[in-house]
């Protein structure tokens, strides 16, 4: 599902590292505005698929309507000898590039919000915890249908102040979803060291109904998500992210 320079809407380039290859990127910058909040947007596909492409029209959308820099990360798939830590990594990478960068791209280095989808979710906690062990800040975090996977043991390593300061956190649940559900015990160990959490469960949402209903996935007619219905949701609950978001970075 990767598009050409000339089909993308955002703008591509590659993001450097010390001794690593470049991480490739996807830009997104409203008309108006400086010292703008970032979105940092992460795509699902269970670890081995997705293409931050699949999230253009998307990233477009929401920059315009919230006002806000978006950024999609092509984090490296886990297959291969790549591991899904090594992706996180990548985004960790990132993160740190726009938070020493901020300035030339117009964005506010203390409103960055992650953001991500399933496996993308997974991605968005991993990153969060990791640089709140480099002390690090993250404004918000939100966690659509997230994969847990070793989260609670890598937030568990924080020291105790570094667990009770770590970004607030938005869980957009698809409704009676195993991955939607498994996430809520991260939601309970944020509350028991008093972060603020929110929970917004979509009655009749299916896992990925976000991420699917847009046209990157127009030709993928095997996809649950995809539906008129599953659409309406999903504006609703990007609707429901931007009140939250804009709460937030207003706090």
């Amino acid at each position: 599902m990767s598009k050409s320079d000339k089909e993308l809407l955002g703008v591509q380039f590659d993001v450097p590292r010390n001794g690593k290859d470049p991480v490739d990127v996807n830009l997104y910058l409203p008309e108006e505005g400086d010292n703008l909040p970032v979105v940092f947007n992460l795509h699902g596909g269970a670890f081995i698929g997705g293409d931050a492409d699949t999230l253009d029209t998307q990233s477009d959308r929401i920059s315009r309507k919230w006002n806000v820099i978006v950024v999609t990360i092509n984090y490296r798939l886990a297959k291969d000898g790549i591991t899904i830590g090594d992706g996180t990594q990548e985004v960790v990478d990132v993160i740190r590039y726009f938070k020493h960068n901020a300035k030339q791209y117009g964005a506010d280095p203390n409103s960055f919000c992650v953001m991500g989808y399933s496996a993308g979710g997974c991605h968005a906690i991993a990153a969060v915890i990791e640089l709140k062990a480099q002390n690090i800040d993250i404004a918000t975090q939100v966690l659509c249908y997230p994969y847990l996977g070793s989260a609670l043991e890598n937030y568990n390593k924080l020291s105790q102040e570094q667990q009770a300061s770590i970004a607030p956190a938005l869980f957009v649940l698809a409704d009676n979803d195993p991955i939607s559900n498994g996430s809520l015990s991260y939601r309970d160990a944020l509350e028991e060291n008093g972060v603020h959490t929110e929970v917004k469960q979509y009655g009749g949402a299916i896992h990925g109904f976000i991420e699917e209903n847009n046209p990157e996935y127009d030709k993928l007619n095997n996809k649950p998500g995809k539906s008129p219905e599953q659409e309406r949701i999903a504006r609703k609950a990007e609707e429901g992210i931007g009140a939250w978001l804009y709460q937030q970075f207003d706090n």
